[in-house]
Formats: C-alpha cells, structure tokens, sequence
C-alpha cells in the first residue's frame, strides 16, 4: 500500500489526513514531512492493515501510537487507561499556582491513571507525590511515565481506594488533586471514549458519586483540596461553598475549596 492510498482512507472515512501520518510515522519512525514528499512511497510495514481497520473502527489514536500529549509532554498511555484530555490541562495548571502561592511541599491525587496530572505537577514545582488509583493498569502506567520523565524518587504511587493506603501520611499531605470519574450513566459519548475504562469515566446516576463518597470519607482540615468535574455539576459544588472555575469555553470545569481555613 502506499502512503497517498492510506491518507485517502483516512480521509474518506472522515479521519484527519494527520492521523494517518501519525499512524505511519509510529510504524516506521519517519516524519510527516517525508511522507508529504513521497506519496508514492511504497509501505510494507507489518500490521498496518490492521492499525488502518482499528483506527476506522474510533479506536482511540492514542492506545495505537501509545501515546498522549499533555502539558506539553508526551506520556505513555494504552488500552485500560483513561486517556488524558486537553482540558484538564487546567486542572494542572491552577494546582500548580495554588502550590506556588500557598508554598505546599506535600500533595496526593487520588485516581492517577496515566500520571499525567500529577507528574506535570512534579515537573513545575518541588513538591513531594502520593497517588492512589483502583486500577492495576493504572498503577502499571504511571510508573512508566513517573520513571520516563525521572519523578520516581519523589512520587510514591499504590494500588488502593481513594486515599487509604496514604493515611499514615495523611497530615504531611496538604493538598489533594483528582480527575474522578463523573459521566452520568446516562450519557451519550463518542464512540471513541467507549474503549475507555468505563470505572475511569462513569460516576452514577448523577455522576456525582465519587465526590459524595470522598468528601464524606475524611477530614479535609488544613488542607486544600482542587478537582475537575462535568460541566453541569457545578452547582452542587456552590451550594456547599466549593470555588467553581470556568473552563476556556465558559463551562464549569474546575473546583477548590481550602479547609485551612
């Protein structure tokens, strides 16, 4: 097959001719550019048709490259992990300012994923890492991305629930950051997502469960406390006197409440 055909299929069936690249380049290691210069190039690669059919199929581009830009990097991912979206690039950049300006040596994430929040974090200050997630893919990938961009030493990660395998350590902790699931049951979402770990992605009825259960679990005091939520749950958070922040498109995306004080 060569490159123009495999550019067309993407495009035909309504891909960016960019994937298509990007598909071809994690097969061969050469760029786009060289692509763009000969679309007549002649690809014998192993497993193409196969990547090709997948990627048809709205499997996810980054479970097939193994890879997710985020803050700026680029972090390992594959199929059993949430993978990390433009958005929550915010939820890092907010708790990286609330570190700096409230001086904060010691934070926790519960439900780490990839690790991609919280190792951008690690890279912007000097700050000391738990992470806790359900998932023992989880666990798996984010000690490759903590090892790939060097925070291991300063990044203790475990399997467990919420934040109780950290509870030994809970008042040197004082600040904690999550991504939690809060998709409601209910919701229509791409056809990409559902390849997704759906424990990662759904949080009940209301989507509103891993909070209720959370908040509930321990006491916060002397602690601040910043998570992501749906665009439509902001309200339940004002109510009980949560900051709601606003995303680049006017949605509810981000809340903190600090205990301190």
């Amino acid at each position: 097959m060569k490159v123009f055909e495999v550019v067309r299929i993407f495009r035909e069936n309504g891909l960016p001719e960019s994937e298509a690249y990007i598909v071809l380049k994690y097969l061969t290691g050469k760029p786009k550019e060289f692509f763009i210069a000969h679309p007549e190039y002649e690809l014998k690669e192993v497993g193409l048709i196969d990547l090709i059919n997948l990627r048809l199929k709205r499997y996810p581009l980054s479970y097939i490259t193994r890879e997710k830009g985020f803050f700026k990097r680029n972090f390992y991912v594959e199929e059993g992990v949430l993978i990390p979206r433009p958005e929550t690039e915010m939820l890092v950049e907010i708790t990286i300012d609330l570190i700096k300006k409230n001086k904060i040596r010691k934070i926790a994430e519960v439900g780490v994923g990839s690790g991609a929040i919280i190792i951008s974090i690690l890279l912007n200050t000097d700050c000391t890492g738990y992470a806790t997630d359900i998932s023992e893919k989880a666990i798996k990938v984010s000690k490759i991305n903590a090892k790939r961009y060097g925070v291991e030493g300063r990044l203790k990660i475990v399997k467990g629930s919420y934040l109780e395998p950290f509870l030994r350590k809970w008042d040197e902790i004082e600040l904690i950051v999550s991504n939690p699931p809060y998709v409601r049951l209910d919701a229509t979402l791409d056809l990409e997502v559902g390849y997704e770990p759906k424990e990662a992605l759904y949080g009940g009825k209301d989507g509103l469960d891993f909070y209720r259960n959370f908040l509930k679990m321990y006491d916060f005091s002397g602690k601040i406390v910043v998570m992501e939520i749906g665009h439509d749950q902001g309200e339940w958070f004002k109510r009980k006197g949560w900051e709601v922040i606003k995303d680049y498109s006017g949605q509810d995306r981000i809340v903190i409440k600090d205990f301190r004080r």
